[in-house]
């Protein structure tokens, strides 16, 4: 991915206080949150002390992002990780943080404060933002948006990857929602529509998740009402696919054989009749896309479907 460097998610970032004010009429004072939290870890403090000093700050409305459990400090302390969670690998310490605040949107406030050069808070206008949605765990959610906030960060020399989600928060509230005055939105706005690498991450967020949780044959089918040409070409793709993996070819070492040729590997006259009929449509769909009809796609689906059985 190449981001393009522009400024305006810096001067977001700038702005992250004036829009903090606006939606929850008090200014979020995050710098001294951190600024306390780092403190209190550099004098040797615990976790729970940590968690403690970031609800009970004056500056900072913590419940936002999920209220603190009565059973936190003691679940925390009878562990056998909390006075060791700095020797935990990433992976732990965020599944044993949601495990102890059962939301990921607390786990990874916490986080944030002990280390917002890798972290960020996980929240809803930025997801959005970024085209993340909920999988089935979520931690692997909070994951998959701290890869694009880190992808971000790096590309657009930010210092820390908790200001990159400041600045695509205040983008989202602020000028996407329209909460800050015309005057500051209005170049922020049209520098964001400019930016097209921002929105190429969030489709491709989209799409990687839309094919890892959902059949291609499945997404065909859903596009025939929207979309009878990409409906098309994915079938396309996919039929191939199919008819080489029926045959024994792996991935990759079908190349130098003929989809005809690989129909013709195929059991029972009638299914390589079919197949015959649907690779026609396939070609047409690949290389002429407009020219094919729904009911032929949806012709292609089913023998796809056939070959997979």
């Amino acid at each position: 991915m190449q981001l393009k460097a522009m400024d305006y998610l810096h001067r977001c970032l700038r702005l992250h206080g004036e829009v903090t004010a606006l939606r929850y009429g008090k200014v979020q004072r995050l710098d001294l949150v951190e600024r306390d939290v780092q403190d209190i870890l550099a004098k040797g403090g615990g976790l729970w002390d940590v968690i403690r000093a970031i609800h009970d700050h004056r500056e900072f409305g913590a419940d936002m992002f999920g209220f603190l459990p009565a059973q936190v400090e003691r679940e925390l302390k009878d562990s056998g990780w909390h006075d060791a969670w700095r020797d935990l690998p990433h992976e732990k310490l965020v599944a044993r943080l949601y495990d102890t605040f059962r939301q990921i949107e607390p786990a990874s406030m916490v986080l944030r404060f002990i280390d917002p050069g890798r972290y960020g808070i996980m929240s809803a206008p930025v997801a959005a933002l970024l085209g993340v949605r909920p999988k089935r765990k979520p931690t692997a959610t909070y994951d998959a948006y701290l890869d694009s906030l880190r992808e971000i960060n790096k590309e657009l020399e930010f210092s820390r990857v908790a200001d990159v989600e400041m600045a695509l928060w205040a983008l989202q509230v602020g000028v996407r929602d329209g909460l800050l005055p015309h005057e500051h939105a209005h170049a922020l706005r049209r520098d964001y529509e400019k930016d097209t690498a921002l929105r190429q991450l969030a489709t491709r967020n989209l799409i990687v998740q839309l094919f890892s949780e959902n059949p291609k044959l499945d997404v065909a089918e859903a596009l025939l009402s929207t979309d009878v040409a990409v409906a098309g070409q994915l079938a396309g793709i996919e039929f191939e696919q199919l008819v080489g993996k029926r045959v024994g070819v792996r991935k990759g070492h079908g190349a130098q054989q003929s989809l005809k040729a690989l129909i013709d590997r195929l059991p029972y006259e009638r299914l390589r009749n079919r197949c015959h009929d649907a690779r026609c449509i396939r070609n047409r769909a690949i290389h002429e896309p407009g020219s094919v009809k729904r009911q032929e796609v949806e012709f292609l689906v089913k023998v796809a479907r056939e070959v997979k059985t």
